[in-house]
């Protein structure tokens, strides 16, 4: 037989109201397991609740029942109790006697065989005995417990006041681990003017990431590699970055550098650095990161592996290139624009466009052409389309011109043709050089 809890004391302020109705009460705390811990588990896994405890709300007699309904069906997968269950009040003697009445795939009940001749079994506290619930269930939702109780020889429900709680949550999931943050982004600037081959202002760039790792959760995982992924998507196109040396081990495949940790590593700051002798040039680059904790106790279907987060913007490497605006330029029916971009230098070049309406509307249209070395580029078309496929084809703009390429060896010429007449568009190159020739 069992005994545990005993009676409390009534709270003073009820005290001497002996017709005062509560319900009874789940006492039990929620437990709050690591998603990735049970998965780790077998599939047919059990988790235990070592006791069920229960308030009880109303006086009960002889032959009352009380039914524990656990929930989402399916849960329970097996329940742990004696023939007989005995629960104390506060003064020796008092006690409430409960039997194992019948059991289902969710539900057990039990039956009150004796009480102590004048106990009030109000506020006794009952330990119905230990659950075994599926881990799959625990997995799936949140497992919770009801308990009702009908009077002797009828199908009347008692016990239902309207002070304290006769359903609690036994369990519930979180993810041990957060989605990777990134505190420091790369963010060097190319040096046109070495020729691509280094940054503007250092050998190196550095990003640092954050993951959260909750081991305070029940069953937490214990991780034993941490896999860090950088993605590169290459603005431009040119080399890859194999040639690249991070701090740590790291290995690059087809654009994208691994970074393997030892252990569940939470936080890092990754360094590239770059030596202008191991590579050809550099190109505009954006970044991004991902990672996934590796739990080394497999079980038989594989290795479990753990997603931190995908695709986290982590940064990018831009080009110190020639911005040049064009400070007016009419588009309607029957104008025709006229832009292009003369390239003197050794080095072929991006062309980015950026617009602005008389509203001040931005139009970012990205890289619409590449300027070739030793040539001419007409970015007219180009420029055109990407201003349709925004929504703008009428009205007046002013224009950026960004060339990754030496300022010496950009120049942008700009015009447009109303009927037969022709008007040239001043724009700031102006005011860099005393010399400068207009595109017929």
């Amino acid at each position: 037989m069992k005994q545990i809890f005993k009676k409390t004391i009534l709270a003073a302020a009820i005290a001497g109201l002996s017709n005062y109705a509560v319900a009874g009460e789940v006492i039990n705390d929620t437990i709050k397991y690591s998603t990735e811990g049970l998965k780790t588990l077998a599939p047919d896994a059990e988790k235990t609740i070592e006791s069920l405890a229960y308030e009880l709300g109303a006086n009960y007699i002889a032959s009352d029942e009380i039914t524990i309904t656990f929930s989402p069906a399916g849960s329970l997968s097996s329940f742990d109790a004696d023939g007989y269950i005995i629960a104390e009040g506060d003064v020796e003697g008092d006690s409430i006697t409960f039997s194992l009445l019948s059991q289902t795939d969710d539900s057990v009940t039990f039956r009150v065989t004796a009480v102590t001749d004048n106990y009030d079994t109000t506020d006794t506290e009952v330990d119905f005995g230990a659950a075994l619930l599926n881990v799959s269930s625990i997995l799936a939702d949140d497992v919770s417990v009801t308990y009702s109780s009908i009077k002797a020889g009828s199908d009347a429900a008692f016990d239902e006041g309207f002070e304290g709680s006769n359903t609690g949550v036994l369990t519930s999931t979180a993810s041990q681990i957060s989605a990777i943050t990134v505190t420091d982004k790369f963010d060097e600037v190319i040096d046109v003017d070495s020729g691509r081959t280094q940054f503007e202002f250092s050998g190196e760039d550095s990003m640092t990431f954050e993951i959260e790792n909750d081991t305070s959760l029940e069953d937490s995982a214990a991780f034993t590699n941490t896999y860090v992924e950088i993605e590169i998507q290459t603005i431009e196109d040119g080399e890859d970055l194999s040639f690249l040396s991070l701090n740590g081990e790291a290995d690059y495949d087809d654009g994208v550098l691994y970074v393997d940790y030892s252990g569940a590593v939470t936080t890092d700051t990754i360094t590239v650095d770059v030596n202008p002798g191991s590579h050809t040039s550099l190109v505009a680059q954006a970044f991004s990161v991902s990672a996934e904790y590796f739990d080394g106790e497999a079980d038989e279907e594989g290795e479990d592996t753990f997603s931190a987060g995908e695709d986290v913007p982590a940064g990018e490497w831009t080009l110190n290139g020639n911005v040049v605006n064009i400070p007016y330029m009419p588009f309607a029916p029957g104008i025709s624009q006229i832009l292009y971009v003369t390239n003197s230098g050794d080095f072929d070049g991006g062309v980015y466009v950026t617009a602005y309406d008389e509203d001040g509307t931005e139009y970012d249209l990205g890289m619409v052409a590449t300027a070739g070395a030793s040539s001419v580029t007409k970015i007219t078309a180009q420029v055109k389309d990407a201003l349709a496929a925004e929504g703008f084809e009428k009205g007046k703009l002013s224009i950026d011109v960004t060339v990754n390429a030496p300022d010496g060896d950009i120049t942008v010429q700009a015009a447009y043709n109303i009927g037969s007449d022709r008007g040239f568009v001043i724009t700031d190159q102006y005011k860099k050089s005393d010399t400068y020739e207009m595109m017929p």
